[in-house]
């Protein structure tokens, strides 16, 4: 069974000028999911128009997951998921700090809250359980970026030994630090950009199409078989996407 994944800071609607601008490049965010095809999609920053946006789009996605303040306001961990192949189990937020069931809250001296949606699905005719986890860790303090990838370390191995894992995100940390270790130690997940040479991990290229830090990455099921890696970096109907590659990985499991 083959099931592709992709993880995607989609680049909050600023608003940004020029081809930066949201309405400029929501079309192609879109043509980079149909042709893909993925089963899922991690996304980052996406205010809640920004993903009725892309939904609009996008007939074959649905989108689960609430915002970082809980207000519904401000920028969503959002999970898209092709509802033809994907049937929803369940879903949840949490939020990360020392008190992950309140909406907003923080306690690791950012000056954002910072959170994680996750969503349970069984694959249509299989009886294949995928879980994906969906995170955006913080952009200035280490310290909250290597608490949040904790908490979600123990997130991941709450979830049921059935369940295949996937985890998304922008990281906001290349692979050397501590934050992306402690995610690296969890022995139910790995990087699937592992075996790039750093130079070739990078994703934040901030619309100039020159990539200059390694923040983005999916970790998978260790008993998915990784078939492919794929950092796009293409211009789509002339303009980039967003300030972020997308990271795309197709995996193999059970056959």
């Amino acid at each position: 069974m083959n099931i592709t994944a992709i993880s995607f800071n989609l680049r909050y609607d600023k608003p940004d000028t020029g081809m930066c601008q949201w309405e400029k490049r929501v079309g192609a965010i879109a043509s980079i999911i149909q042709y893909y095809q993925p089963d899922v999609v991690g996304t980052q920053e996406g205010k809640i128009h920004q993903l009725n946006d892309l939904q609009a789009l996008l007939p074959g996605y649905k989108f689960v997951g609430g915002d970082r303040t809980g207000t519904g306001e401000s920028e969503h961990c959002a999970i898209f998921y092709n509802h033809q192949n994907l049937n929803l189990q369940k879903t949840k937020d949490f939020y990360l700090s020392d008190t992950p069931e309140i909406p907003g809250s923080i306690t690791w001296d950012t000056r954002l809250p910072r959170m994680a949606t996750w969503a349970n699905f069984q694959v249509n005719n299989s009886d294949l359980s995928l879980t994906i986890v969906n995170t955006h860790l913080d952009h200035e303090s280490a310290k909250a970026r290597e608490l949040g990838a904790g908490l979600i370390s123990l997130c991941l191995m709450e979830f049921p030994t059935e369940d295949h894992l996937l985890l998304t995100g922008d990281f906001n940390a290349s692979p050397n630090t501590l934050a992306r270790m402690v995610l690296a130690d969890n022995h139910r997940t790995q990087d699937a950009l592992a075996t790039l040479p750093l130079e070739e991990q990078k994703t934040f290229h901030e619309f100039t199409g020159e990539a200059t830090a390694a923040i983005d990455t999916i970790y998978c099921d260790r008993r998915f078989q990784i078939k492919q890696v794929i950092i796009d970096r293409q211009q789509r109907e002339d303009v980039w996407p967003s300030d972020h590659f997308p990271v795309i990985v197709k995996l193999n499991v059970g056959n």
